[in-house]
């Protein structure tokens, strides 16, 4: 699903629940989102509590993209706090070109989404964490938070 926050086009991804162990919460694509860009994230993706051993340091959570046959090579990115209470961001990138990605994990939910902006930077160091609280907060009003 496309959308618009703040003049920023993006395309919002859903996860269902689908495992939950000790040190991760595994969700898999919700749905029949058949557009061309969500279909460059994988099926599933995993939510991990940092164990700190890795070279992720300050995040307490991790993304990790299911983009190859075995977990523990797949991508993982760091998910920093947005100052809004159950929101994250961090950047992936699509097609080469660096997005900023705003991850929706309520901890007690079955669901959690994606929100990609691909047009998001190249955004002023100085206003990022401003920026990027906005349209956390855009999205959160959305979902009536």
């Amino acid at each position: 699903m496309s959308f618009a926050s703040n003049n920023q086009e993006y395309t919002s991804i859903i996860y269902q629940l689908d495992k939950v162990k000790k040190t991760f919460r595994q969700y898999k694509r919700q749905g029949l989102q058949q557009s061309v860009k969500e279909n460059l994230f994988p099926e599933l993706i995993r939510i991990e509590k940092n164990n700190g051993y890795n070279t992720f340091s300050g995040f307490n959570n991790l993304l990790r993209l299911r983009d190859t046959s075995n977990w523990s090579v797949c991508t993982k990115l760091g998910l920093k706090p947005t100052g809004i209470s159950s929101f994250y961001y961090t950047d992936v990138f699509v097609g080469n070109k660096r997005s900023l990605c705003i991850v929706w994990y309520p901890k007690d939910c079955q669901l959690t989404e994606l929100s990609i902006f691909p047009k998001f930077y190249p955004c002023e160091k100085s206003e990022l964490a401003e920026r990027i609280k906005e349209l956390a907060q855009s999205i959160a009003h959305k979902k009536g938070k």
